[in-house]
């Protein structure tokens, strides 16, 4: 798997597939390997992209703090680098707020979004529960929220029965570097504010999905983000949690694939 920029701008990424260009965005504290269960399927049809966010994996861990924009900066950096023109991008929770930011940035550069399991206008309550989380981190580690997060993200019945898949996130979370992990968490905790107000700008077609279960990437915000985005459409995955792409894979892909070819 290949580099492109260098320094604190270095950014790891694969590619599979031939096509028009999609791009894939993970989520905070994970990695390009999220996608696993959507690359051989969405490579038959598309150039895949995956890569992974500064701070994660094995790209740049600049000295904090980190801001939204770096993060879209370094999408641009990426397809830059790659030649592409333009792509369909797709953003997971976290790497929805930096599709989202990068739409407004580079607008001439999307053909179509999606946003899956992201978060909009936060309530206060919401707001401080993702800011104690960012505390309980600067205070105890990267690895004091992890359990907690894990009972978040996904069922109890995949808990039980795919205890291995659980196990292997669980393991990702923990190899985090931990400050910047926390750099980026307080970008995640604080960036849907930053951007809710511009959102009616965006004007390519956009897709939003999430789980009727997910409690930190609610219905209600899926719902609020259909309403800001023109060009959009709300996908609500009845029983489902916050890692669709994993536990609700085929699902998430048919989803997906059914959108992405009516706007290729």
């Amino acid at each position: 798997m290949p580099f492109a920029g260098e320094g604190n701008r270095l950014t790891y990424y694969a590619e599979a597939g031939s096509g028009f260009p999609l791009v894939l965005i993970h989520g905070v504290g994970l990695d390009h390997t999220m996608w696993e269960r959507q690359v051989d399927e969405l490579s038959r049809h598309y150039r895949v992209i995956l890569y992974d966010m500064l701070g994660h994996g094995r790209s740049a861990r600049p000295p904090g703090p980190y801001t939204l924009a770096q993060f879209a900066d370094q999408l641009q950096m990426l397809i830059d680098r790659l030649d592409i023109a333009k792509a369909h991008i797709l953003g997971f929770s976290m790497g929805g707020l930096v599709a989202e930011a990068f739409a407004l940035k580079a607008p001439n550069r999307l053909s179509a979004l999606v946003i899956a399991n992201s978060v909009a206008k936060r309530t206060p309550e919401q707001r401080n529960g993702v800011l104690s989380r960012v505390e309980e981190v600067r205070e105890k580690g990267h690895t004091a929220t992890i359990d907690a997060a894990l009972e978040r993200w996904f069922t109890a019945a995949f808990r039980k029965d795919r205890a291995d898949v659980v196990e292997a996130v669980r393991r990702r979370l923990e190899e985090n570097d931990p400050a910047a992990y926390l750099a980026a968490y307080t970008v995640f905790a604080n960036a849907d504010a930053e951007l809710f107000d511009e959102l009616p700008q965006i004007a390519c077609p956009t897709l939003i999905v999430t789980g009727e279960k997910d409690s930190g990437s609610t219905p209600e915000m899926a719902r609020m983000l259909g309403r800001q985005i023109k060009d959009s459409s709300v996908e609500i995955l009845m029983g489902g949690k916050h890692m669709m792409p994993v536990e609700r894979a085929a699902e998430f892909n048919r989803i997906l694939l059914s959108f992405l070819k009516k706007h290729g």
